[in-house]
């Protein structure tokens, strides 16, 4: 029985896992589209409106009540990428091997 345990364990991590990979993958795929669909009209922003124009079109996407594809995880990762603190709107790095 323990090693069914361990199994299910294993498998539920990985799902975890999975997901995540899926929200960052969502969340790149946004900037990428975003980038490639408005790169003229945002190069002639500075960053805090650039950085304002994207937020709030992720929300509209994103948002888990009314965006057009809800998905919090996704939303709250490029929130975090947008966010004013940062230097500079980027492409989202994949977590390192853990």
């Amino acid at each position: 029985m323990s090693a069914h345990t361990d199994m299910n364990t294993a498998l539920l991590a990985l799902t975890a896992k999975l997901q995540s990979l899926n929200d960052l993958v969502t969340a790149n795929q946004f900037m990428v589209e975003a980038l490639a669909d408005q790169g003229d009209a945002l190069k002639q922003m500075d960053g805090v409106e650039t950085k304002d124009m994207l937020r709030r079109q992720a929300r509209e996407k994103f948002h888990p009540d009314t965006g057009t594809v809800p998905n919090a995880a996704a939303l709250a990762i490029l929130e975090g990428v947008l966010s004013h603190q940062r230097d500079s709107a980027e492409i989202i790095p994949f977590p390192a091997r853990a």
